[in-house]
């Protein structure tokens, strides 16, 4: 085995076995300027302890949001949508009617396209957000209940039950405050299906995952061209609760109901990064352009996170900028300009937080093998 292909097998293997309540991991790794990719799996898929393999579909959770922007600027590139059309002018009023009231006034009106990719609507987030009291979807979920909660629902929970925290913020602002939530991309799904007049499904089968010949991805329930059933291989865990998430897939198209695999993960950032998903290859540049911060160290550009942690938080190694997205089991996506590299992978556990740990060990093995 390669050496630096052996330290990778070793650094997940060792993760996998010295983190709590992680019971399997997959990494996959592209090296771009040469065109190589290593991929590995260690530990359990379910409770009837299959093995993992580098091959096995997971829900790549809010990496769907990443598939999500990609239509969205494909539509902007074809003219059918502008970063600057509002909301209210494309989905029907019971969805925008007193969306967004803040001190007594409407603020709906002001909310565009950019708005809900950028996070900067202020519309708070249905899914990890609740009431006093009460608890939010995202706890539902990790207590082991199915949450699908449908457009209505959303609408409902953010007019009625769950304030916004500012006012949709000017694109013309040089600072702008952003708040990551999955409202947002609820609504934009929306927008889409609205724009195209068809499933938001159909849209990532006709524009990403036919023309990347993604065989093994799917938008939950449906199953990816492969034939393989739509169920992922990968179970999730929330500590030792087996999550129960089918109904909470099928309701996340925009915003995390995608199931992959490591290798159609791989292919497609290499396809957003090099242009080719577009007509116009600069859109990824226009979609990393600018970036606000929505909570430390990460900061959202337009459907795309930007990591760069400072020296302080990794003294021993400069951690290279990273763009992609990550999601709240543990899986992320991400392309490294500096060291010319595409990094994929998932625990499929809930914690946030470890990809964050995970990748830059990853990005110093690469480039001491470099």
């Amino acid at each position: 085995m390669d050496p630096l292909h052996e330290r990778l097998d070793s650094l997940l293997r060792r993760t996998v076995e010295r983190t709590r309540h992680v019971r399997h991991g997959l990494l996959g790794v592209l090296f771009l300027d040469r065109a190589e990719t290593w991929m590995g799996a260690h530990g359990i898929l379910d409770t009837d302890g299959t093995a993992a393999t580098p091959e096995a579909r997971y829900p790549i959770a809010s990496i769907t949001k990443l598939f999500t922007a990609t239509v969205t600027m494909r539509l902007i590139e074809e003219g059918r949508l502008r970063l600057g059309d509002r909301i209210v002018d494309i989905l029907p009023a019971h969805i925008t009617d007193r969306l967004h009231v803040r001190d007594g006034v409407d603020r709906t009106g002001s909310i565009t396209v950019e708005n809900l990719l950028s996070h900067t609507s202020g519309l708070a987030d249905y899914y990890s957000e609740a009431s006093g009291g009460g608890r939010s979807t995202e706890q539902r979920l990790l207590d082991g209940e199915d949450v699908p909660v449908p457009l209505e629902e959303v609408v409902r929970l953010v007019r009625d039950v769950l304030p916004p925290h500012f006012d949709p913020q000017p694109v013309n602002r040089r600072r702008r405050k952003a708040r990551y939530s999955d409202t947002n991309f609820q609504l934009l799904g929306a927008v889409l299906e609205t724009i195209a007049s068809r499933p938001l499904a159909d849209l990532f089968d006709e524009l990403v995952f036919g023309p990347l010949d993604l065989v093994s991805t799917s938008s939950y329930p449906h199953p990816p061209r492969s034939g393989a059933s739509p169920e992922p291989d990968a179970m999730v865990w929330s500590k030792d609760v087996v999550l129960e998430i089918a109904g909470a897939l099928s309701t996340q198209k925009a915003d995390g109901g995608i199931v992959s695999t490591l290798a159609d993960q791989l292919r497609f950032i290499a396809a957003l990064v090099s242009g080719v998903i577009f007509s116009d290859p600069s859109t990824w540049a226009r979609m990393t352009a600018r970036f606000n911060r929505v909570f430390f160290p990460v900061e959202y550009g337009l459907g795309v996170m930007r990591y760069a942690p400072p020296r302080w938080m990794s003294p021993a190694y400069r951690v290279p900028a990273v763009f992609g997205h990550s999601g709240s089991t543990a899986t992320w996506l991400f392309h490294c300009p500096g060291l010319s590299v595409a990094v994929a992978g998932t625990f499929d556990v809930a914690q946030p937080a470890l990809p964050y740990r995970f990748l830059p060990r990853v990005l110093r093995e690469i480039e001491k093998g470099n």
